[in-house]
Parts: C-alpha cells; structure tokens; sequence
C-alpha cells in the first residue's frame, strides 16, 4: 500500500470508528485506525522521514 492508500484507509476507520453503532465495533474500527497509524509511522521511517508524522487514530 502507498501512503496515500494507508492515510485514506486510516481516515476511512476513523469516521466509521466515529459512526459505529456499539461499543465494540467503534473499539474494533478504532484498532485498525491505530494498526494504519503504526504502518504509516513504519513506512515514513523507512522513507528516511526523522520525525514521523504523529497519526491519531481517534
């Protein structure tokens, strides 16, 4: 996945995190936000970025 992908698929988990109708699937949609979080963090650091994006996931 490109960068831009896993900031749109972060964005994507975040609104649905947002808009969840339980308790357990906002918790669900918010760790695949953090999990794109931690992937973008990996990638940009791979890229030779010094001090990665901080990404929220909620």
């Amino acid at each position: 996945m490109d960068m831009n992908e896993l900031y749109r698929v972060h964005q994507v988990s975040i609104t649905q995190a947002s808009n969840a109708a339980s308790v357990e699937a906002q918790i669900s949609h918010a760790g695949r936000a953090a999990g794109y979080a931690a992937l973008i963090a990996t990638k940009q650091l791979s890229l030779g970025v010094g001090h990665p994006t901080s990404v929220r996931s909620s």
